[in-house]
């Protein structure tokens, strides 16, 4: 017999097994992307999807969601919204979601309030919570762009206007506009300026806008240079790039009537 062929045995089972529930992780969180994307374009979320997306959450399989748990619901909702998942992972690790985590684990825990979600309270709640979102969202939308259609006929835009749009590019409530989040300023200019809002949506979710997004971050973060944009840096610049947007607009068009 081979030596040490036990211990080699015990390891590969030890890797199957590893490997196994992986696997699993990996489907259990491609389900929930699918199904929090699906409600959160169609508000519509039953039981049945909350118990399972509840399994998913309940990592430790205690029947409870604890503190540290919700994360993973934080993370998944902004990766169904369209953010990178990549970036959405290392804000969780950073604690970038911090304000967002403790939101929405006051909003589930506000029965009882005994520090933990259970499984009636997140099925009770979580659908109610994703039809906010969904208001929420299209609301703030809504506004940016007429907010930015007024900027873009006139060329100014006030400092009481720049911090409400502030408030709707800083979708985790962190008090920065992350990368992941930029993408939100650009689809909103583009719709201000008359493009299909379905082809902007669509180009942002393929990340169509990319160097655009980089253009527009180097902008607003060329002063402490942190990799986030706050809210002295948005409310002191974006008035700016959207007089800019302006002025190029309006050569363009002269430009065409001379050429004429």
């Amino acid at each position: 017999e081979r030596p040490g062929g036990e211990i080699l045995l015990f390891f590969r089972r030890r890797k199957g097994s590893m490997g196994n529930k992986i696997s699993k992780s990996k489907q259990a969180k491609s389900t929930a992307l699918i199904t929090l994307s699906e409600a959160i374009e169609d508000g519509i979320l039953d039981k049945k999807e909350c118990a399972q997306l509840f399994q998913r959450y309940d990592k430790d399989n205690s029947g409870t969601i604890e503190r540290c748990e919700i994360q993973n619901i934080v993370g998944d909702i902004m990766v169904a919204k369209g953010q990178d998942e990549k970036e959405v992972e290392e804000m969780i690790k950073l604690g970038g979601f911090a304000a967002f985590e403790q939101q929405l684990f006051n909003f589930f825990d506000k029965g009882d309030k005994d520090g933990k979600i259970d499984k009636e309270e997140f099925i009770a709640n979580f659908p109610s919570y994703v039809s906010t979102l969904i208001k929420r969202e299209v609301k703030s939308e809504e506004q940016a762009v007429i907010t930015l259609q007024a900027a873009l006929n006139d060329g100014s835009l006030d400092t009481n206007k720049c911090e409400q749009l502030f408030k709707r590019y800083d979708q985790d409530n962190s008090g920065n506009i992350e990368r992941a989040e930029i993408k939100h300023i650009i689809g909103d200019i583009l719709k201000a300026k008359g493009q299909d809002a379905k082809e902007v949506d669509e180009m942002l979710e393929l990340g169509g806008f990319v160097h655009y997004e980089q253009q527009l971050f180097k902008i607003f973060d060329s002063g402490d240079k942190d990799g986030k944009i706050d809210k002295d840096e948005f409310t002191a610049k974006f008035p700016g790039y959207v007089a800019a947007i302006v002025d190029k607009v309006e050569m363009n068009d002269e430009k065409k009537n001379t050429d004429k």
